[in-house]
């Protein structure tokens, strides 16, 4: 009886292609895994930016300026504790203690745009920060809070990493409590010591880019003037201070004084940290050509500056997330009377 087997050529093209098949799948797996674990590190690298971008838009949705009406006389001045006896009263106008201020970052700390690029936002919300334990727990303290961003060494790094800093790029928190508030004290001077001072702290590295736009709401009936479509119309430079009457003078509903804007268009660049590795020049910062965007605020203009900073970026060779979101402030009622 003869056994029927498999031949020496059967066996060595069987052995032949379950190897081309084990080649295939370890290449598939490996591929598979690489993008897995760069997905997931680019991810990790952006966590920190994502929660403190989070961070900006709640805390800045709960902005307010407590405003009240008072009394106003004939050349527009308000009344004040030190002039009682003279004051003549004309007229009723809103008025606020606090303040609600945006632009330049460079401009609102008074340093340079290398150490303080694109813009900074300072307002006061009921966060209920205070330094004095026997006001724990009261939760809607009014504090002054704000963000912009520096160019700085991580001088704040635990004691145990090495002594060499490294410069960064870096997202700033000013938070400063309650029984301290110096837009009281000295209202001219309520941001002098937020530059260096121990009330700011880094909430992330590597972010590149930060703007603040305040807006009137996108859409409503046509010919509304409480409506722009185009976004530029309060802040048109980006700027935008409650104590001023701001564009008031260019067109109905564009009077910022004491007024909150009902939105603020928040739009934040973050970078990681191998492509700030690469460009680091230690206290040089690298240039993405910033000081010339993010000055008009124009909807075109916008487009194209945030395109630019792309193409430089990718010129650059630098991995990057853009993060972008309009804020509505709660607090805002937002009124057209222009005679304040």
């Amino acid at each position: 009886m003869r056994t029927r087997a498999f031949t020496l050529l059967e066996l060595l093209v069987s052995m032949t292609i379950v190897s081309i098949l084990m080649i295939v799948l370890v290449t598939i797996t490996g591929q598979t895994s690489a993008v897995w674990k760069d997905t997931t590190g680019k991810s990790n690298q952006f966590r920190e930016a994502r929660n403190a971008f989070e961070a900006i838009t709640r805390n800045l949705s709960q902005a307010t300026l407590n405003t009240y009406y008072d009394y106003y006389a004939a050349d527009g001045t308000s009344r004040k504790a030190s002039d009682p006896a003279t004051f003549v009263p004309a007229r009723y106008g809103r008025q606020s203690e606090l303040r609600f201020q945006t632009g330049p970052a460079a401009t609102l700390l008074s340093g340079g745009a290398s150490k303080f690029p694109t813009h900074g936002l300072f307002f006061q919300a009921p966060l209920g920060f205070t330094e004095i334990p026997g006001n724990a727990g009261l939760e809607n303290l009014v504090n002054t809070w704000g963000y912009y961003l520096e160019f700085r060494e991580d001088t704040d790094r635990p004691a145990y990493l090495p002594a060499t800093g490294r410069y960064r790029y870096r997202l700033m928190e000013f938070m400063e409590p309650t029984e301290d508030l110096k837009v009281y004290s000295t209202p001219a001077q309520w941001l002098q010591t937020v530059a260096g001072g121990t009330r700011s702290h880094v909430i992330a590295s590597n972010i590149i880019c930060l703007t603040f736009l305040p807006k009137l709401p996108g859409q409503g009936p046509a010919g509304d003037p409480r409506v722009d479509p185009d976004g530029s119309r309060l802040a048109p430079a980006y700027a935008y201070d409650s104590v001023t009457p701001g564009q008031a003078a260019e067109g109905p509903g564009r009077s910022s004084l004491h007024q909150l804007p009902p939105v603020v268009e928040v739009t934040m660049v973050a970078i990681d940290e191998s492509s700030a590795a690469m460009l680091e020049k230690g206290a040089t910062a690298p240039d993405f050509g910033l000081e010339t965007l993010f000055t008009d605020a124009r909807l075109d203009e916008r487009k194209a500056d945030l395109q630019t900073l792309e193409n430089n970026l990718v010129a650059m060779k630098v991995n990057y997330r853009i993060f972008s979101t309009e804020v509505s402030l709660r607090g805002a009622k937002w009124s057209q009377d222009e005679s304040n």
